[in-house]
């Protein structure tokens, strides 16, 4: 049975190639990089991508034969499903953030309407209580445009949602409202800086960091001409900002991902165009960084997320994949020495379509406790709650 299994992907793989290469002849060209293939493929690179995925089918290259293996590799268990039913609430659904509330609860919040960057997309949220997720609905915004890329924080007393707004990730503007009962009310929308035209202030896509020194980070980046990261920096708890200068690098980067060791280190992930994640870190709590590197990990040039739990693991969702658009499995990893090394944890989703999307991850912890959104195809938000074993 599992010989046939193979020959039938292989044989489907085939097709899917040929598929893919008529495709290929026409002038696709994005306007944003949030879209499924943010730079067109260079036939040589899709070429090796084809024929490592076809050994990794034909069990020849340790690929999915190997799973169990580094599975092993952390004691867990999982529920997984999804916050709302496929184009329940809107055709598309996209860049997903989670934060646990107070009283226990957790909220997701993402962005929804007819296709990314169209004039009725919005901010919508749902809440985990008793077991289940409620029905999702929008957080009130008077403006006309498109809004993008959550990022739920928690506040002690509320929650804040800052998200962006505008015609394109160019002219992205920041705004922020805040929840004091769990989303049943909002307060009105206000800039978080005032008069920005940088192409947006605070955090872009992952959550913000509260340091040990007190110290409030939001990972931060602009799309205006060569995409660049940086990092604001509050020292008031969120009242006023003040703009790092930007993370110097041989690629283009934006939306950070930010940890903070149990030395005190700050330190920061990006997705970039290289085929590589990259990282920077800084020795006085964030408000330096050294120049950005990169690792052994691969990035589509989509979107990560991170968050290094109380004993000191660090806690990666990504897609493995280096070549950029492709986003058909998504993982979790782990790394016991601050970044060093990674062991696969799970898959959280894959498929053999390689046009098929999982994508943009966000990750929290909570003790031994793992919570993690990610887009399940563009057409719904999928969850997974983890609780591991040290």
């Amino acid at each position: 049975m599992k010989k046939m299994t193979k020959v039938v992907a292989l044989i489907l793989a085939v097709i899917m190639l040929s598929s893919t290469m008529t495709a290929s002849v026409s002038a696709y060209a994005p306007t944003s990089s949030d879209l499924p293939v943010a730079d067109f493929l260079p036939l040589g690179d899709f070429f090796s991508y084809f024929f490592d995925f076809i050994l990794s089918i034909l069990g020849l290259n340790g690929g999915d034969d190997s799973q169990g293996d580094t599975a092993a590799a952390v004691k867990f268990d999982i529920e997984q499903g999804e916050i709302l039913a496929k184009k329940s609430k809107t055709s598309t659904t996209h860049a997903s953030t989670i934060v646990k509330m107070i009283n226990g609860d957790l909220m997701a919040a993402w962005f929804g309407g007819s296709g990314e960057g169209d004039d009725d997309v919005r901010i919508w949220f749902s809440v985990y209580k008793d077991g289940a997720w409620t029905e999702a609905a929008q957080i009130p915004s008077e403006d006309t445009v498109a809004h993008w890329n959550p990022v739920l924080q928690d506040c002690g007393a509320f929650v804040r949602v800052y998200y962006k707004v505008g015609v394109d990730t160019v002219n992205w503007v920041t705004k922020y409202c805040d929840t004091f009962d769990q989303g049943a009310h909002w307060t009105t929308p206000r800039e978080l800086v005032p008069g920005d035209t940088t192409g947006g202030r605070g955090p872009v896509k992952n959550k913000c960091l509260f340091t040990k020194g007190g110290l409030l980070i939001a990972p931060a980046s602009t799309e205006q001409g060569d995409w660049a990261s940086f990092f604001d920096v509050s020292f008031d708890a969120g009242l006023t900002w003040t703009k790092t200068a930007n993370i110097v690098s041989d690629t283009e980067m934006i939306q950070p991902a930010l940890w903070e060791d149990k030395d005190g280190g700050v330190h920061a992930f990006f997705r970039t165009k290289a085929g590589n994640i990259y990282r920077s870190d800084s020795t006085d709590g964030g408000l330096t960084w050294c120049e950005a590197y990169a690792t052994d990990l691969p990035n589509n040039n989509s979107g990560v997320d991170c968050v290094m739990t109380d004993n000191g693991w660090l806690w990666l969702a990504y897609n493995p994949i280096s070549m950029s658009g492709i986003r058909n499995k998504l993982v979790l990893a782990v790394s016991k020495d601050n970044g060093a090394t990674w062991e696969e944890v799970t898959v959280l989703a894959d498929n053999f379509l390689i046009f098929e999307e999982y994508s943009y991850p966000a990750i929290i912890a909570d003790g031994n406790e793992l919570y993690i959104t990610y887009t399940n195809e563009r057409e719904s938000i999928s969850y997974a709650f983890i609780t591991f074993e040290e």
